[in-house]
């Protein structure tokens, strides 16, 4: 397995809600729990955070663990995080952590330019409600610079059992 891409793994209307989510919830966390790099925002959506409990949240955390449990019957989600992506922002070329065997990024929108995902030598375009799943510790990869909009995705990383 190189890289595993499903388009339309959410509709247009669940994109939706976690955009609007994170529209409506980023700044109302605790400064502790309002992650950022750079300009580049990110909100936990994982199953231990408390403040976004809906059933929106679990069932895509139980749809992404079915996805990755087709690869590898031993992996779940680690962490999950909707990330904002302003213009002018970019990932540079790495690998993630050892223990996160697989990554998936999962495009909420696609209404800006630039921000292509490049796994390996593959330049994967954005287009929203597809996921892409790839062995993120061994594959280097990145984000190319987002133009003009503002790019959001779901983030998440898996570990073995």
């Amino acid at each position: 397995m190189d890289i595993v891409i499903q388009k339309e793994f959410l509709n247009k209307k669940q994109c939706a809600f976690f955009i609007n989510y994170f529209k409506e919830n980023y700044l109302k966390q605790p400064p502790k729990l309002q992650i950022y790099h750079r300009e580049t925002h990110m909100m936990d959506c994982g199953y231990h955070a408390a403040y976004n409990q809906s059933k929106e949240f679990k069932v895509l955390l139980d749809d992404l663990t079915m996805l990755v449990k087709e690869q590898d019957k031993k992996c779940l989600v680690n962490y999950s995080q909707i990330v904002e992506w302003p213009a002018g922002e970019r990932q540079g070329r790495h690998i993630d952590f050892k223990p996160h065997l697989y990554t998936s990024i999962l495009y909420l929108n696609d209404d800006y330019e630039g921000g292509e995902t490049v796994v390996g030598n593959k330049i994967i375009a954005p287009e929203q409600g597809k996921i892409i799943l790839f062995k993120g510790n061994q594959i280097k990869h990145e984000v190319l610079k987002i133009q003009s909009g503002i790019r959001y995705t779901n983030a998440t990383w898996y570990i073995t059992k």
